[in-house]
């Protein structure tokens, strides 16, 4: 979680406006399905950081606001949008899957609000796809897929 908070701080200092009032963070995650475990402990540690800074990351009060996209990526964007047109959030974070992320990541980051992947890292946000207010704090997660591709597929593996 001190990987969050570093980030976050970092965010938050660049732009004098965040120092006043709490940051709306909004966090999309899956919490339901089977995956919902995923989303969940995304949230909790979220939470627990907060906590343990009486309701702060980095100094700065933040009104965390939490939604389930049930892994959709239809819900996952319309929950995005909510987030900064109603409730005005300047920060989004939490989404676990790839599909979701895609449907979702891209308009965020071009409406000028800081995306922090906590999971989600497809390639295609990556390199091209980059926008300066994406951060991902995992790892690009479909490395691991195109190693083992290329390993079957030089094991002379046809499907």
């Amino acid at each position: 979680m001190k990987k969050y908070s570093i980030i976050l701080l970092a965010c938050l200092l660049a732009t004098p406006a965040f120092a006043q009032d709490p940051v709306k963070i909004g966090m999309v995650t899956t919490l339901s399905t089977k995956a919902g475990y995923l989303g969940e402990d995304i949230r909790d540690g979220f939470q627990l950081a907060v906590d343990q800074e009486s309701g702060k990351l980095g100094g700065i009060a933040v009104d965390l606001m939490v939604e389930d996209d049930g892994r959709k990526p239809e819900k996952g964007k319309q929950i995005a949008e909510r987030f900064i047109k109603k409730d005005k959030a300047q920060i989004l974070t939490g989404i676990v899957f790839s599909n979701v992320a895609m449907a979702v990541v891209p308009k965020v980051v071009r409406q000028d609000v800081v995306y922090l992947s906590t999971n989600a890292a497809p390639s295609k946000l990556a390199g091209k796809g980059c926008n300066s207010n994406y951060f991902s704090v995992s790892y690009q997660n479909d490395n691991l897929d195109e190693v083992v591709g290329k390993y079957v597929s030089e094991a002379g593996h046809k499907s």
